[in-house]
Parts: C-alpha cells; sequence; structure tokens
C-alpha cells in the first residue's frame, strides 16, 4: 500500500544496531514510502523523541535491544492517539504474534519476508492517519458543539450557520424572526430559499467570498426575507467564516435591535424635518442639506439632481383607493431606500414628488442608476391591505456642474426634464437640456487651457493612486493611475473639469508624458506590483510614443512589467488598427496592455479576441444596480466567461457596494477597483517634468 505523503514519515527504530534503521529505511523508501528513521535505545531518548515529534510508527528489533517492550509499549501508550508499535523477529509466528499483540504490538514483522513488512507498515500508517483525522474532527465537533452551545442559548442575535448552502444550526432568535416556532424545522432547508429571488445571486456570491475570507467581517449585506406567512422582512446581515465538524462554513448574524441612542438634536430632526410616511427629508430641510453638501468638496466624481414622480397616479389612486395612497408611497420610498448609498441625499418634496442628490463615478453611472430606478418601480407590484397595483415614473437628470450653483436652479432644470418625460408618456430618465452649453464650453476652454500650460510649466500636477483588489487571489501593490492639477491656491483639482478642456485642445499629449514620467520615477522609488496608466487618442495615434517610452525606461532604470498602459473602450474601437499594433509594439517592449470602461459600447466582444491585452476594465456603469439586475449580470459574467478562455484577467470598476462585490465573487470577476476598495485616493507620490 502506498500512501501520498508531501513530507517524510518520522519513523522509530527501537535497536543497538544502525544496520537495523539502514535496512528499514531501504526497505520502505523502495516501498514508496519517504521515511526519515531514527535509531533510539534508552528510555530518556525515547520519551523525548515521542514528545518533540511523536512518530508515525515505532519498529521494536526484539532480542536487539537494551530496552523492555513493555515499557516501550507503556510509553507509547501515553501519546494521543498512540502511533503503531510493530516488534521486529527473526522468526514470525502465530503464537509468537498473539503474545506481542497482548503486551502492545500492533503485529510481528521479520527482514526475512520484506514484502510483509510493506504490506503491514502501509496498513498501519494509512490505520494511524484516519485515527488522527477522526480524532481532528471529533475535537473540532466538540469544540464547535459547545461554542455553538454558549453562542445560542440566550443570544439576542439571530444567528444561522450555513454548509453547502445548507442550514446545518440556527437559534430560536433566528426562528422567531422567520415566524417558525421550532428552529428544527429549518434544519437541512436550503438557505437561498429563505429569500427574495432578487438577493439571492447577491447572497450567494457574499457566501462564496465568505468561504475564501475574503468578505469584511464588519460588512452589512442588506437582503429581504421571507417570514413563515409569506410576508417580506429586510434584513441586515453580517457573515463569518466558522468551521463546524471540520470543514468551513459562514455564520449569519441578523444583530438585535438596540435602544436608539439618539441625541435631542436627532430625535428633534426626526420629528420635525424628516416625513413621517417615507423618513426622506421634508422640502425645506432638503433644500437646507441640498445647499450644505454642494458647498462642500467633493472626493471625486460628479453629483446628479434627481426629481422623481410617478406617472398617471390618478388612476393608482383609483386602484388603492384614497386612504391608499399614503401606504402605497411609503412602499414606493422603501424600493428608493433600496437603491441608496451612505452618500445620497433623499427628500420628500411634497405629495408624490421626491428628490434625490447623488454622487456617483460619471453622469453615465447617474444614468444608470436613474434607469434602474425606473426598471424597479415598473416590475414592482405595489399592495396595499387587498388592493394591489402597478405603476411607473418618470426621472428628470440634472449634473451639478460647480460646487456654487444654485440649488433653486438646479430642482428647476431636473423638474424640467422631469415634465418633458411624462409629456412623452413616462417610464424614461430625461436628462436636463441646459441652454447655452457651447458658449459656456468656449469660453471655459479658453480659460482652462492657459491654465493647463501653466501647470505643466510649473510642474503642478499630482498622480493619485486608487488601490486595485483581489476577489480570487491576493494582491498588493496594484494600482490605478490618476491624475490631478494643483490651482493657483493649492487645492487640487479633478480631472472631469480640466481633462476634457485638455483633450479637445489636443494637449493630452504633453500631459500624458508627464503622467507617464511621473509614474516611471513613482515605481522606481516605491516599487509596486503594478501601476496602471491611461493613454489619451493623442498618445495612441503619436508614432514617436514608443521609442520615448524605451528610452524613458532605460534611462530611471524602470522594470517595463511595473507599468500596464490602459485605453478607452470607445478609443480601441475608433482606432482598432492603431490600438493592436501599440498593444503589440508595448508587449515587445515588456509593457502590459489594458482596455478599460469596457462593455459599455455595442461592440464590446470583439475587442477581446482582437486586441492583445493582459487586463480587462469592466466599464462601472455595469455595476449600477448590478445585484438586482439578472440581464447586467449575465452580461458581466459573459464577459468574465470569454476573458477568462482568452487569460485575461478582469477588474470591475467603480465598485461601491459589498452587494455589487458579491455578485462579482460569483461571476468569477479576478478584481475590483472603486470607493468600496477604498473610501478616497491615496496620494502615493509621483512627480514628472513637463515636455
Amino acid at each position: 500500500m502506498k500512501l501520498d505523503n508531501s513530507v517524510g514519515i518520522p519513523l522509530l527504530v527501537i535497536s543497538r544496531s544502525d544496520d537495523h534503521a539502514t535496512t528499514i529505511n531501504s526497505v520502505l523508501r523502495d516501498s514508496g514510502h519517504p521515511v526519515h528513521c531514527q535509531r533510539v535505545n534508552d528510555l530518556p531518548t525515547l520519551a523525548d523523541c515521542l514528545t518533540a515529534q511523536p512518530p508515525e510508527i515505532l519498529l521494536y528489533f526484539s532480542g536487539d535491544t537494551d530496552l523492555d517492550f513493555s515499557a516501550v509499549a507503556a510509553a507509547v501508550a501515553q501519546c494521543s492517539p498512540p502511533p503503531p508499535l510493530l516488534m521486529v523477529q527473526a522468526q514470525v509466528d502465530e503464537p509468537g504474534i498473539a503474545t506481542a499483540m497482548e503486551n502492545g504490538a500492533r503485529d510481528v514483522v521479520s527482514l526475512t519476508h520484506r514484502n510483509r513488512l510493506r504490506a503491514v507498515v502501509g496498513r498501519e500508517l494509512h490505520a494511524h492517519r484516519l485515527r488522527l483525522a477522526l480524532e481532528g474532527v471529533l475535537s473540532s465537533a466538540r469544540q464547535y458543539k459547545q461554542e455553538l452551545r454558549s453562542l445560542m442559548t440566550g443570544a439576542s442575535e439571530a444567528i444561522a450557520d450555513i454548509h453547502d448552502g445548507i442550514i446545518v444550526a440556527v437559534n430560536p432568535a433566528w426562528a422567531a424572526l422567520l415566524g417558525v416556532e421550532a428552529e428544527e424545522e429549518l434544519i437541512g432547508q436550503p438557505f437561498m430559499d429563505l429569500f427574495r429571488e432578487a438577493d439571492q445571486a447577491t447572497l450567494k456570491g457574499a457566501l462564496v467570498a465568505c468561504l475564501k475570507d475574503k468578505w469584511q467581517e464588519d460588512g452589512v449585506l442588506p437582503v429581504v426575507a421571507y417570514r413563515r406567512d409569506d410576508s417580506e422582512l429586510p434584513l441586515d446581515l453580517r457573515l463569518k467564516r466558522v468551521t463546524v465538524d471540520g470543514d468551513p462554513a459562514v455564520r449569519i448574524v441578523v444583530p438585535a435591535d438596540r435602544q436608539p441612542e439618539d441625541t435631542p438634536e436627532d430625535l428633534l430632526e426626526q420629528a420635525v424635518a424628516r416625513d413621517p410616511s417615507t423618513g426622506f427629508y421634508q422640502r425645506q430641510y432638503f433644500l437646507e442639506h441640498l445647499t450644505a453638501r454642494l458647498s462642500s468638496q467633493q472626493a471625486g466624481g460628479i453629483r446628479a439632481l434627481a426629481y422623481i414622480r410617478p406617472d398617471h397616479f390618478a388612476r393608482v389612486q383609483s386602484d388603492v383607493g384614497l386612504l391608499g395612497t399614503e401606504p402605497l408611497l411609503m412602499r414606493l420610498a422603501e424600493l428608493l431606500r433600496e437603491f441608496m448609498q451612505p452618500s445620497d441625499l433623499y427628500g420628500r418634496f411634497g405629495g408624490t414628488m421626491f428628490t434625490v442628490m447623488i454622487e456617483r463615478g460619471t453622469m453615465t453611472d447617474a444614468q444608470a442608476w436613474a434607469n434602474q430606478l425606473c426598471k424597479a418601480v415598473a416590475n414592482q407590484v405595489f399592495e396595499v391591505d387587498t388592493q394591489s397595483t402597478s405603476m411607473s415614473c418618470t426621472i428628470g437628470l440634472c449634473e451639478v456642474k460647480a460646487s456654487d450653483q444654485n440649488p433653486g436652479e438646479l430642482l428647476a432644470e431636473a423638474e424640467q426634464a422631469c415634465r418633458k418625460g411624462r409629456d412623452q408618456g413616462g417610464d424614461r430618465v430625461v436628462l436636463s437640456d441646459t441652454t447655452g452649453i457651447t458658449e459656456r464650453l468656449r469660453q471655459t476652454d479658453y480659460l482652462w487651457v492657459a491654465r493647463i500650460r501653466t501647470a505643466l510649466m510649473q510642474n503642478r500636477l499630482r498622480l493619485m493612486h486608487q488601490p486595485v483588489v483581489g476577489l480570487h487571489e491576493e494582491v498588493q501593490g496594484v494600482l490605478d493611475t490618476r491624475v490631478r492639477l494643483i490651482d493657483e491656491q493649492g487645492e487640487p483639482v479633478l480631472p472631469a473639469d480640466f481633462i476634457p478642456a485638455a483633450e479637445r485642445a489636443h494637449m493630452m499629449k504633453n500631459i500624458d508624458r508627464w503622467v507617464i514620467g511621473a509614474s516611471f520615477s513613482f515605481c522606481v522609488a516605491q516599487q509596486p506590483n503594478l501601476v496602471f496608466v491611461r493613454l489619451s487618442r493623442d498618445s495612441v495615434l503619436d508614432d514617436s510614443l514608443l521609442e520615448w517610452l524605451k528610452a524613458r525606461a532605460l534611462s530611471t532604470g524602470l522594470k517595463p512589467s511595473q507599468v500596464c498602459f490602459q485605453i478607452s473602450e470607445e478609443l480601441a474601437l475608433q482606432q482598432l488598427k492603431q490600438a493592436k499594433e501599440l498593444a503589440e509594439r508595448l508587449g515587445e517592449a515588456g509593457f502590459l496592455f489594458a482596455v478599460d470602461h469596457f462593455g459599455a459600447g455595442r461592440d464590446s466582444s470583439q475587442l477581446l479576441g482582437h486586441l492583445p491585452m493582459q487586463f480587462v476594465k469592466v466599464d462601472g456603469s455595469l455595476m449600477q444596480g448590478l445585484h438586482r439586475d439578472k440581464d447586467l449580470q449575465r452580461k458581466v459574467g459573459e464577459i468574465a466567461a470569454r476573458a477568462r478562455e482568452l487569460k485575461i484577467k478582469t477588474i470591475a470598476e467603480r465598485v461601491e457596494s459589498a452587494n455589487t462585490m458579491a455578485v462579482l465573487w460569483q461571476l468569477g470577476i479576478s478584481f475590483v477597483q472603486g470607493n468600496f476598495t477604498q473610501t478616497h485616493d491615496v496620494v502615493l507620490g509621483g512627480t514628472g517634468e513637463p515636455e
């Protein structure tokens, strides 16, 4: 019998002769057992060996040792579990075997019949390892049962343990939460069956992440469960990896309700400032908070104001009755709250109208959020007592262009866009039609071009980095590069404010080269594993770029494999020939290549097969509502599957919630970046020289 051993098998030979140890070592190694033999011939040494590194088997050479067999057997019996003890004799017979086994031996062997020696050793090693495994399982089971008993007895938190998707243990609080009389009724049931279908993909991904130690224990997963009477129960789940009977499992905890510790000011605000039905800010207080928010500096991305109004509410009112409209609007508010992120500001503007100020990565993300909200409202069946109805809504969306914009003007633009959408039939998202864009854009560009030139000359650009986090593997020092312009007062300016003007003025080549030079210096100084650097259209079309990159890398001592250049999907599709040539030449020079904002275009799939790339970044707009939308999940899953076929690693952009990350786990995305991985971009240094 051969055993699969990744390390040597510790073995003790009890004998006066080194030849015995040499013979045993040779015989067993020839049969596939990589033993490490140690010879002993006195009790103190034997006791030390049994304590320091318990052997997996002992061979006692009868008549060739100073140790009494009974003393050896007694010492071995103190081990837990005791390793097998074999007696080696010149002759083996039935009476001799019986006597030896009565005194503590597992069997008797001889060097004359070596095939039997090998078979007995293999059998005893196998049996001993099974005993060790069983002891470990029993110990884990005892520990787990004791822990579970202590935890669940009298616990106010609802606790359930899940193994392979099946409920293996719950406490009374969990059963009571779901309206089940006895916790035994839940044991053995699929855990997913307790939750609505829209949350199952998110929950499944979270369970997988937790089992792989990739889930943050302080993270909260909002879901909706079904009680025994089929009523919906919103829950905030906390996940923790545990061990059940020696196997990894997930413990789900619903924290017990605690008495509010609100200050008198908080209680006053809840009573006066918030709408009692929805919990959203009432009109006056929403405007106050909006004004305060607009006056604060934004960390990144964009701000947008949404004006939301249900369509054809007279028909809806006839379905549920006059008294049913307020409960219906409460249910609509609950649905809106599911789309809320910590930075969002929600208000009830009166009657059936709601307003929301959101902060997202791009305006495309804001539109995706609004479209997902429209879709969710249209798909929802609203129940009030015995009546039910459906409805749609129209959302007017207005981007906040500057921090000093008047809230009243913003609301008027968003409301006007909403009215336009309702006139078109409703159930849609409409962007505000801002007048005079062309003229203001020309004037703005004129001012920005001068400021950008001055900033380049005065070396007032700075690098910022956002970490890229691994979902299925641990990664360190993988960073996405951003650039900030430092204005005349020393304050950072976001790329969204100056990059569009630079692109229209064809200044991106100079900015790109500054960023590349600064990134090379940063890599040499800080030695990150990988840094992503964006290239603009000007750089993709620049024939001199490659030679400049090689010369710059050589002069700085950079390892090219530390840098991955990335271009947008839109640019790659528009300049496919140039993009392919650039990717190939970058690869020949040792650099890596990636396409970002992938999946937003119509012909995304062809790029994966046409461009040589090591990474593809899935566009952040596909992350908006991903945990709720099966179509989006299917699209992202198809991208991930196709990328795996081509050995391309996937990175999800602008991941902003635990729900999204959980689904990305399930879909097979390799890495993520965004606000959920780190609240703000981190300054890691880096400067360059203007070209």
